[in-house]
């Protein structure tokens, strides 16, 4: 009779020798726009009060291509998904973080005078982190060129006593990977890998001598 190819034991000795991301355990480090000044640590405070984030995504687009009597799908083009990246903040007392998302969207333009500002003004980057249990950054994407597009409508009610949140959308250019900068040892603190670790692991991986 056919086997498996994975068992349960697989899975717990996969779980048991690695740290396993949690989705609580993130950063979001926000670089401001040069046409938006801000201080360091009002920009970390920024950090401190995402609650929610989005890792960003890859899309291939296909189109259907006839062959004889079959239709075959290809792909044409691979697209960041960067267009409606989402963040969650807890509202500080004075609303200066919606203070600087309104006047972060005024650098795209203008709500009283329709007057758009330059490209250059608007965009900064983002970093989202994913990290361990003691902190440690377990992998990272800069998102290039971001800058946001909607701040949602913030719901405030009598019958309801928590925090208010606001919900912030982004749009961006591209994203880019660097999470193969980083990682953890069997000690458990971070570590940076060299260009020749990184050849080594892959090669590994491909000849067999190691799995994913």
């Amino acid at each position: 009779m056919a086997k498996s190819f994975t068992k349960l034991e697989n899975f717990l000795t996969q779980v048991r020798t690695q740290h396993s991301p949690r989705s609580d355990r993130f950063e979001v480090i926000f670089n401001l726009p040069r046409g938006l000044a801000g201080s360091p640590e009002f920009v970390r405070t920024l950090s401190v009060y995402c609650e929610e984030a989005q890792i960003p995504g890859l899309s291939a687009t296909n189109l259907p291509v006839k062959i004889g009597a079959w239709t075959e799908y290809r792909t044409q083009n691979v697209e960041f998904l960067t267009t409606e990246l989402s963040f969650t903040f807890l509202v500080d007392q004075r609303w200066s973080g919606r203070e600087l998302f309104e006047d972060w969207i005024s650098l795209a333009g203008d709500p009283t005078s329709k007057e758009v500002g330059y490209y250059e003004d608007y965009v900064a980057d983002i970093t989202v982190k994913s990290l361990s249990s003691k902190d440690d950054v377990l992998a990272a994407w800069q998102i290039i060129e971001a800058t946001p597009k909607l701040i949602n409508l913030t719901p405030v009610s009598w019958s309801n006593q928590g925090l208010i949140r606001m919900s912030v959308s982004f749009a961006a250019k591209k994203w880019k990977r660097v999470y193969d900068e980083v990682g953890i040892d069997p000690t458990g603190q971070a570590v940076e890998f060299t260009n020749e670790q990184k050849a080594k692991s892959l090669f590994d991986v491909l000849s067999g001598r190691s799995e994913i």
